[in-house]
Order: structure tokens, then sequence, then C-alpha cells
């Protein structure tokens, strides 16, 4: 038992050591997301009231994508301890990954005990201790552990949600706490909305015989639970069924894209045959349900999960898949074995890995490492039971058993620090736009020289640059409150901010702009003479990343 204490600590402190060091640098930059959940937690803190003036919402309009509040409301005590900063808004994000560690070797061992098994030798805290390694240095989890990101925390408090359940079933008092992670968890992320239910759903139908019998004796914990849950659920109820949250799903659902239904009734005007043929396969019924179920089925695309990963570069490091290449094996392996088990846990784990693409593939976008991440809890685990399991048929072959371990264990370092040179050496240097590398030191410029100017014009190439400054500059809430009005949506239901103050958030264009007086031009990748140029914000890589351009009186 002690060396099993030990070896958990020590993986706790190296999950630790990954998500806490340079965390304020690395990522290399802020990202708008994570700038308008630490601006409005401190508009909050200072009057009460979000960035566009909404009292202690429950949900965050922001740039009209309509936040849920969880994160925002979890970061608060760090901001107000620490200040306004990198640090506030990603800590609590770093802090539930290193908890999400410990929480998968509970969740391991819970899920996969010994019992009446088609596999033989299988140790739940062995598999534990290896899920809770592997979550530690997953590139798919450290990523997101290591931003101000709402999804991780809602993977956290999902996990735990399916933890307590389980536990529950023996110790009812649980279900109280099951109750409040799975509100937790709902008013976190918006995916989270259509997979808890499912989750749920698929544990209810799992444990059906346990929960009938606590129904039957009238557990108080249990139905105190539920009554809990319903009265919290409420608003979010509200809120989902309002015209903003379904004009958010509308600019990023899959029925946004008009492709397959001009796809359907092309086909159909070129068919030959009977009408009611066309009308049977021509529709865009069946074209969408094809999109849906292709978005599915690429979240478990080896290409996505050990090859490339996702598309989006704020969701990757660069030339890397969701999980390392040399763990392929073992997920095919670790797969086989979990059908052969005879537990309920087997098919927890089942039913929590093929539900947790489910809103990622309801999306254009897909595969989506983002929406998706929570499937990196059962398939951590999964890949563990195949590592674990293959080197349990070699235990008593010694030398195969001592080459194979030092070979794998050769392979997995190797990957690892090829992800750590690619995280913190090759992400910010090709990539730094990702994570809007600069604004830091835009924001210091401005500081110390925007008093001399009538207007400050900052190019709106990267996204959202308004909250990032204001972010950085800690603008005033009151009077940002007054100031900023959101543009019309794009066509992906997104809004932005044109001005505030002395700030104006647009295209750069020299050949008009040059005759604007006593005014700071702050340009990206928009053409201006390099003789007008007064300071040039470089990349990681070396390259301009800003351009600051001074117009005189």
């Amino acid at each position: 038992m002690k060396k099993i204490n030990l070896a958990l600590l020590l993986i706790l402190v190296l999950a630790a050591l990954l998500r806490f060091v340079a965390l304020d640098k690395y990522p290399a930059g802020l990202n708008a997301d994570e700038a308008s959940i630490g601006y409005n937690a401190y508009s909050l803190l200072e009057t009460g009231r979000d960035e566009h003036g909404n009292p202690w919402p429950l949900v965050f309009r922001s740039f009209d994508d309509y936040k849920p509040a969880g994160y925002f409301y979890m970061i608060l005590p760090f901001v107000k301890l620490l200040g306004l900063n990198i640090w506030a808004v990603r800590l609590p994000s770093a802090l539930l990954g290193i908890a999400s560690v410990y929480l998968i070797y509970l969740l391991a061992k819970e899920l996969i005990p010994k019992g009446k098994s088609k596999v033989k030798g299988i140790s739940p805290v062995g598999i534990g201790l290896l899920s809770a390694l592997l979550l530690t240095i997953s590139p798919w989890h450290l990523h997101f552990s290591r931003g101000g990101w709402e999804v991780n925390a809602a993977t956290f408090f999902m996990a735990l949600s399916i933890y307590l359940f389980v536990k529950a079933l023996q110790k009812p008092k649980l279900f109280i706490y099951t109750s409040l992670s799975v509100i937790i968890a709902l008013y976190t992320y918006h995916s989270t909305r259509l997979l808890m239910p499912l989750v749920l759903l698929s544990l209810s139908i799992i444990y059906f015989k346990q929960l009938k019998q606590l129904f039957i004796s009238k557990n108080k914990f249990l139905i105190a639970s539920i009554l809990l849950g319903l009265i919290l659920i409420i608003p979010l109820g509200r809120q989902m069924l309002s015209s903003q949250n379904q004009s958010r799903f509308q600019g990023v659902s899959i029925f946004a894209d008009q492709g397959p239904l001009w796809q359907a009734l092309e086909l159909r005007r070129g068919y030959q045959g009977p009408p009611i043929i066309a009308r049977l396969f021509y529709n865009k019924y069946f074209f969408y349900t094809n999109r849906f179920l292709k978005n599915y089925l690429s979240h478990f695309s080896p290409h996505f999960l050990f090859l490339s990963g996702d598309e989006i570069a704020r969701s990757k490091v660069p030339d890397m898949g969701q999980f390392y290449f040399v763990l392929a094996p073992f997920f095919f392996l670790g797969f086989l074995n979990l059908l052969k088990l005879d537990t309920k846990g087997k098919k927890v784990i089942l039913a929590w890995f093929l539900i947790s693409p489910l809103a990622a593939a309801l999306t254009f976008q897909s595969p989506h490492a983002l929406r998706s991440q929570n499937m990196v809890i059962p398939l951590t685990v999964i890949i563990s039971l195949g590592i674990y399991q293959f080197f349990n048929w070699l235990r008593y072959k010694k030398i195969v058993f001592t080459i194979a371990i030092m070979l794998f264990v050769f392979a997995l370092g190797f990957s690892f620090t090829c992800y750590l040179h690619r995280y913190y050496i090759a992400y910010p240097r090709q990539l730094p736009f990702a994570w809007e590398y600069g604004f830091d030191q835009v924001a210091n410029y401005v500081k110390e020289n925007q008093n001399k100017y009538d207007q400050i014009i900052i190019s709106d190439r990267y996204d959202q640059p308004y909250i990032i400054m204001a972010f950085y500059l800690k603008y005033p809430p009151n009077k940002l409150q007054q100031e900023i009005k959101l543009e019309p949506r794009d066509k992906f239901g997104f809004s932005t901010v044109r001005r505030f103050g002395k700030f104006h958030f647009r295209p750069i264009n020299w050949q008009e702009d040059k005759n604007l007086k006593n005014t700071l031009l702050i340009a990206t990748q928009e053409s201006v003479p390099d003789e007008k140029v007064d300071t040039i914000i470089p990349s990681p890589a070396g390259e301009p990343m800003f351009k600051i351009i001074i117009n005189e009186k």
C-alpha cells in the first residue's frame, strides 16, 4: 500500500509540474475566450455586472456566443486574490486538471474491479495508476489543462458525477453530491448539456436494479438529490430554450452548412428513376444524417487520435495526434479486452466512450478536440487496460518482458519529449496567432503612450481584439459597460465590438489611414511602408506580429 501511495503521489507531483510551470507564458499569449472570462470576472468584482451591464448572469453574452457561467464564477476568487492576469484565468483549469489525474485513478479502480471475466490477471490498482500516469502526460488533457478552458472544468465535473453516482449506489448520501456535480457540469460548458443527460440515462439503465431497489425503499438521499437537481436546472432549462441559445446552436451546427441540402437537391434533379426513390434517398434528412455519422466516426479515426489531431490551431500542437502514436496498438488491444470484461463498469466505460463525441458531431467542425474533450477519460482507461494486459501476458517470459518494458518506456518517453519540444518551442514559433501572441506588449506600449493621441486604431486581424485589450489595460468596467456596442452577428453567430473610449478595432488601410492626424495605428498583416513603422513587436520566430505606426499632428 505504501508503494501504491508513493507512486500515486509521484504521478500527482508530475501532473502539477506539467500544469503549473510557466503557466502564464505557455500557451504563448492569451486567447479571446480566456480574456473574456477573466475580464467579465473582474467586471463582476468591480461593479457586480458583466461587460454588457448584466448583473450576476447565469449565462454571459460575451461575443453573442452566450457562454455558460460556471467557469466565470470559478475564477472569481482567483481574480480577487491574484488580480486580473493570466495566472488567475488559467489556474483553476490547471488545478482541476491535476484533480482529474487523481479522479481517473479512482474511476479505473471502481469501474474495472476483479470479477468474472475472460481476461485474467486484472489489477484495478495497476490500471488506475497507469491511467493516472497516461492522463498526466496526455497531449489532449495537458493542452486543455494549461489554458483557461471551460471544457476542462466540465470534463472534471462530468467524471466526478460518474464516480459519485457509482459510489452512491453503496453510500446513497453521495447522491446529493452527485446531483451538485452534475449541475456544475451543465452550467460550465455547452456540449455537456447534451452529453451529461445521455450519460445519466446510460448509468440508470446499467444500474437499473440497484436504483429500483432504492426507489422502492424510498431512499431519502436519492429522492432529495433528484428534487435538488430539478430545482437547480430550471434556470438552465429556460436559458436553453431561449432564442439566444438557439441562435448560437444554429451558428455552429451542421445545419448551418447548406452544402448537404444543395447536394440532395442537385442529385434529385439529375435522377432519372422513379420520383419516390429520389425523394427517399435524395433528401436533406438523409444527407444531414450522413454528415452527422461522418463527423461522429471521425472522432474514432486513428488519424485524429494518434497522427494529426484537431485541425484548429488553438486546440493542438503541430504534427501530433491527441494521443501518442506509440499508444495506438494498446488502444485496440484495450478495447478488445474491455469487451471481454463481465462487469457493469465495462458498460459505463463503453457508454461514456461512445457518447462523448455526440455533441461535437452535431457541429460543422469535426473532429473537434475541444467539444469532445471528455472522451480523453474513457479512452485513457481503455489504453491503460491494453498496456496492462499486454505486459501481463509477457510477465512469465522475463527476458522478453524486460526488453518489451524497456522499448515501451523508451518509445513513450521519446514521444513525450517530442511533445514537450513541440509545445514549448515549435508551437509558439509556428502558430503564434493561435493564442494571439503579442497583445500584452501592445498593451504595455499603449499604457505608456495613449495620452499622446486622440485615437488608437488596432487591427482586427486577430480574434476579438477589444476584449484582449480591455483585459491587459484593466479598462474600467463601469466605463466599458457604457461604451461598448456589439456589431450584428456574423454567419457563425458571433459578434464583436468595434470601439470603446479612444480605441477603434478595424482593418488598417494605409492609403486612407496615413492621413489621420494625432493617431496611433497598430497593424498586423496589413501592408504599411517600412519607413513609417515606429516599433515592431515580433513573434517568437522573429516575424513581425504587430507594427506600430505614429501619425503626428
